[in-house]
């Protein structure tokens, strides 16, 4: 089924690129064994999986999770505001308000919360924040139980770990701003809404100035990606994402180029995208130094990319004051001489 194209959140989502270019890099704060591995994570491919999507109805609730680091009060207050103000009931889960050393509550703790939203009957869940912690929960998820239920996780960096595993078993996924990190910014939340009630489907995510083309081309697949850090370090885990035939998102924050040349590099050494349909870079907040970032990052995707591949860079999601939200699992399509990407 299509909806409605929303014209406000359309013009926000393919506009603000250029409206806000300047402020994209800002510097601002803004027990399991492998057998258990096979019965809770389903294999999949990425180019078979049927990733339907499931809009947010009237009066659902929203559940509101912290499966990462300690979230501040005053930042998770104003999210929540922005969710209550969209008219649904918020499910928050109980150790929202925990912190233990770097994370909200041991790992028991943010499992708990994490179920306990889900059995409270929120289908879609929002993360408070990200930092570490999601990826020490991977081995104790219920994979197959949040299946069935359609569960939809809101979120981005550190949630990199649960998006795309969460898609590879067949729900599409938000890759965007969380309650505790980036919803309190206007077009960030119109945005996210507008995601969420599936009003942009079928038509353009992301309108790409002409000076992101770094490889030109037409081209097809899944959207997987996230954090290029976190993303990297689930290869050779049961939750792995399938690269083949995807067209894959990567964003960065505070790393030096040193550190994204070895990531890169240990990418295009595994062979994992060979067969990726093109590549996707989104802020690069904070990674230093800044001097010839830009043309590093671009030689780097070029590197890694299959040749036929089209690359681009510098859209607007991830750790930068822009954030739009853009769905994980589904079919996207680039075309470079349109300057669009499209949610097919």
């Amino acid at each position: 089924m299509r909806y409605r194209p929303f014209a406000i959140a359309i013009a926000i989502g393919i506009g603000i690129e250029n409206a806000f270019d300047a402020i994209f890099d800002s510097d601002s704060d803004p027990d399991s064994d492998s057998d258990r591995f096979s019965h809770t994570l389903v294999s999949y491919n990425v180019e078979s999986v049927n990733n339907d999507w499931i809009p947010l109805q009237p009066g659902e609730p929203i559940g509101v999770v912290a499966l990462s680091g300690p979230v501040d009060k005053d930042k998770l207050d104003a999210g929540l505001q922005i969710l209550r103000g969209w008219g649904h009931p918020v499910i928050e889960a109980s150790n929202l308000h925990r912190e233990e050393t770097y994370l909200a509550g041991g790992d028991e703790d943010r499992l708990a919360g994490f179920e306990e939203v889900v059995a409270s009957g929120a289908r879609v869940v929002v993360a408070a924040r990200g930092g570490y912690g999601a990826s020490r929960l991977l081995d104790r998820i219920d994979w197959r139980d949040l299946s069935k239920r359609g569960i939809c996780v809101v979120g981005f960096s550190d949630l990199t770990a649960i998006l795309n595993p969460l898609a590879g078993n067949g729900i599409s996924q938000i890759h965007g701003p969380m309650v505790a990190s980036g919803l309190s910014t206007r077009y960030n939340a119109t945005r996210l809404h507008s995601v969420l009630l599936g009003e942009l489907r079928g038509g353009p995510l992301f309108r790409i100035p002409e000076g992101s083309v770094v490889r030109s081309g037409c081209a097809q697949g899944r959207a997987v990606g996230g954090n290029l850090t976190v993303l990297t370090a689930l290869i050779g885990t049961p939750w792995e994402p399938e690269f083949d035939g995807s067209v894959l998102f990567l964003e960065e924050v505070n790393e030096p180029l040193y550190r994204l040349d070895r990531v890169l590099t240990h990418l295009r050494g595994s062979d994992k995208l060979r067969n990726v349909k093109a590549l996707i870079g989104g802020s690069l907040r904070g990674c230093r130094p800044a001097s010839g970032r830009s043309d590093l990052w671009r030689r780097l995707l070029c590197e890694v990319a299959p040749p036929t591949a089209p690359v681009v860079v510098d859209l607007p999601f991830g750790h930068g004051a822009a954030n739009l939200a853009f769905p994980i699992g589904v079919t996207v399509e680039i075309d470079t001489s349109a300057l669009q990407i499209i949610w097919k």
